[in-house]
């Protein structure tokens, strides 16, 4: 009996070694076996220490009913009283994703040490159970039972509440936790999810900092847009501390880059990412690469890096693609979109929200229907970003009936949805509509959606309507802050005819920039004065605005209207002077100008003698056969003009109504006759213009060449609201011609 026992004795010692052993190699499947054998030995296993070894086992291996049967076998030998067991029971069925039998485990325990309250916590926390976490964190605390560095980070990483982030940061400083470095760092990520005030200050009082101490507070500048501390505090870890910048530190500054539309910086790091080997290895570098150049408007470089990328996801395909459209060069993005479909890569919320603007530009309605189809298969109907994009892109292809039954079909109609919705109706001439968008909001409207909203009260030309934006305005608090919205108010009243009340919003504005200067400018031009628009012009420059391109048009434009030819010509050749370089839109302008006063040979010199890089418009050729039609001028001109404006528009109306008044000037019907036969030919639709009076609440509308079925009386009528009308002064009149 006694060699039996040493014999069973030395076996039972050689198993547990190999056991142990097997666990120091992370050979998990020779531990269960080696416990196995033991158990088919008939060997009482009395060495408590290989328990948790075992588990441990089971648990990397997923052997759930393994660990069951083991677990089963101690309860029966009376093992479950050590403390060591309990831990390594409760913490294989944690691992194994069997949450209520590691509960009903520690439960169970007897006596409870902190290794179980750290098991329990961190387990809970680990797999994203947060509340029940943070509670049995608390009930642990109250017990006197202390975390464990892993636990205490996964604690603070799991706070939603900035005032529970101050407790705990209370706590880590009583206990002495404060000088680990990965407990700090996860505090700093706490401040800057919740407090990014207290982020700076905290990394100040930092003894010592690692590359994620420096990583978190660039990240958080760039989050809360603060791109230019990031990169000057990036500077700073580079060259004074010298901490070697890691893939997250690069991924964070080049987003920096991205905002700033900063490519050089872009370029630097770009190069230290190659000289730190991040370039080719983390793919997270490489789509902010894509993405920081497409933003910097050099796509060819972006295109370069994604091409050289090997390791390609969904996001590398999803930037590119959205950096073709951000630079608009649409067809590109269609090939890359195509490409996607050869490459098996199934597009995403994001890849059809680029599409949509591609769609947009081109004015396709099909497919704004088929990834209408596609968003409704893939159900994303949810995804606010991608219904606010189809909105915008059926009422940009006139599909406005279509936008507003998606709108209507959204359960939660956030902010940005109404707006692109006030927005396409503004834009599609349905202001009413628009304005009753607004009035159905259910969210407070920021700054995009009140100036959507004094864009269609503008298109309504009724001044009410326009007092009731600007009201709206100042309610919300952005009337007088937000020079975008004074700008809009201006514009809007400028719309309405009341040049007046614009002129005093725009004294009001604190700080002006060149855009609200454009606006008043472009308001004096379009209610008949041009020598206020010409003093605005001046007045702008002494203040020390630079006027640009869309200045320069609106300055021109109240030349042009307001016949005051010199001194357009002046201002048209200060654009050299000042190295603003004309467009097509401001030869056009000069085009128009010299054919309204009747200097046709003028204007088409100018035409003939354009720079390379300008190619005469159907508006330069339409001006100079206005013009034509005017004044009588030889047949040659004329002709040239025809066919250059129907060749660049052939489906617009106007040619071909300007052609018809040139032949009918002439008399000479059978080329008018030719005119209408081509409209019907190429259906094409004519679009007559119209005039409004406002009387009271009603508003008429006379379309040109429509007859009136109406009686007499009522004819006589508004021919007397009319006569009223001109006869009251426009500021406090009831009626308002428009």
């Amino acid at each position: 009996m006694g060699s039996q026992s040493g014999f069973l004795r030395s076996k039972l010692q050689a198993l547990s070694s190999k056991i142990k052993q097997a666990s120091v190699n992370g050979k998990w499947r020779e531990v269960v076996s080696g416990y196995s054998e033991i158990q088919r030995a008939g060997i009482q296993l009395d060495d408590p220490f290989v328990f948790p070894i075992v588990f441990k086992a089971c648990a990397k291996l997923s052997w759930l009913f393994h660990g069951r049967c083991i677990h089963a076998s101690l309860i029966k030998r009376g093992f479950d009283s050590f403390v060591s067991v309990g831990n390594s029971s409760s913490d294989f069925y944690m691992k194994c994703g069997d949450f209520c039998s590691a509960m009903r485990e520690f439960d169970c325990m007897t006596s409870r040490d902190s290794v179980s309250w750290n098991l329990i916590v961190f387990g809970l926390l680990d797999n994203g159970f947060e509340e029940e976490g943070l509670w049995w964190f608390s009930k642990s605390r109250v017990l006197g039972f202390e975390p464990n560095v892993s636990t205490l980070v996964l604690v603070i990483r799991s706070l939603r509440s900035c005032l529970d982030g101050e407790k705990i940061h209370s706590y880590v400083i009583r206990s002495g936790f404060c000088g680990i470095s990965s407990v700090q760092n996860s505090i700093l990520c706490m401040y800057a999810e919740c407090d990014t005030s207290s982020v700076r200050r905290l990394f100040d009082e930092m003894s010592e900092r690692d590359v994620i101490s420096w990583s978190v507070v660039i990240r958080s500048y760039v989050q809360r847009k603060e791109p230019v501390l990031g990169l000057k505090l990036f500077r700073e870890m580079v060259h004074e501390a010298e901490t070697e910048p890691d893939c997250i530190t690069v991924t964070s500054v080049l987003k920096a880059c991205a905002v700033l539309e900063d490519i050089d910086v872009g370029r630097s790091v770009h190069g230290l990412s190659i000289r730190k080997g991040f370039d080719f290895a983390d793919v997270f570098v490489r789509n902010s690469l894509i993405d920081m150049y497409s933003k910097g408007f050099d796509v060819d470089s972006a295109f370069r890096v994604f091409d050289e990328t090997t390791c390609r996801n969904i996001v590398s395909w999803n930037s590119i693609l959205a950096g073709f459209v951000h630079n608009q060069r649409y067809e590109e993005a269609l090939k890359m979109f195509h490409l996607m479909g050869k490459e098996a890569i199934e597009a995403d919320q994001v890849t059809l929200v680029s599409l949509l603007q591609v769609c947009k530009f081109f004015e396709q309605p099909y497919p704004c229907k088929s990834i209408h189809c596609v968003v409704i298969r893939h159900g994303y109907e949810s995804n606010e970003v991608a219904l606010s994009s189809l909105i915008d892109a059926y009422t940009s292809c006139n599909l406005v009936d279509d936008a507003r039954t998606v709108l209507d079909s959204m359960v939660y109609k956030d902010v940005v949805s109404c707006s692109t919705m006030i927005s396409g109706l503004a834009r599609s001439g349905r202001p009413d509509e628009a304005i009753s968008v607004f009035c159905q909001m259910k969210d407070k409207p920021n700054e995009i959606t009140v100036i959507n909203l004094l864009d269609a009260c503008s298109l309504t030309a009724d001044l009410r309507k326009s007092k009731w934006a600007h009201g709206v305005a100042l309610r919300r608090g952005l009337a007088t802050t937000d020079i975008s919205v004074d700008t809009s108010i201006v514009d809007a009243y400028a719309k309405c005819g009341t040049i007046e009340i614009a002129r005093r919003t725009f004294d009001q504005i604190p700080t002006k920039n060149v855009v609200s200067w454009t606006v008043i400018i472009s308001a004096y031009a379009i209610n008949g004065l041009p020598d206020k628009a010409l003093v605005s012009f001046e007045e702008m420059k002494r203040e020390g605005h630079t006027p640009n391109a869309v200045t320069y048009l609106a300055v021109l434009s109240a030349c042009n209207h307001g016949g005051l030819i010199a001194q357009g010509l002046m201002i048209f050749k200060s654009m050299f002077e000042d190295h603003n370089k004309p467009s097509l839109q401001h030869y056009s302008c000069i085009v128009d100008m010299l054919s309204r006063a009747g200097e046709i040979d003028t204007a088409m010199e100018l035409i003939k003698n354009l720079p390379e890089d300008v190619k005469p418009g159907a508006s330069a050729w339409g001006s100079v056969l206005s013009g034509c039609r005017n004044r009588s001028k030889n047949g040659i001109i004329p002709s040239e003009a025809i066919a250059e404006v129907l060749e660049l528009e052939p489906l617009c109306s106007s040619g071909y109504v300007l052609a018809s008044s040139v032949f009918a000037a002439e008399k000479s019907w059978d080329n008018v006759a030719t005119m209408r036969r081509l409209v019907k030919e190429r259906k094409v639709r004519v679009v007559a213009g119209y005039s409004m009076v406002l009387e009271g609440t009603i508003t008429r509308r006379f379309l040109a060449g429509e007859k009136l079925n109406q009686s007499g009386c009522e004819l006589n009528d508004v021919v007397h609201s009319l006569h009223r009308c001109l006869r009251l002064d426009d500021s406090e009149g009831p009626l308002k011609l428009c």
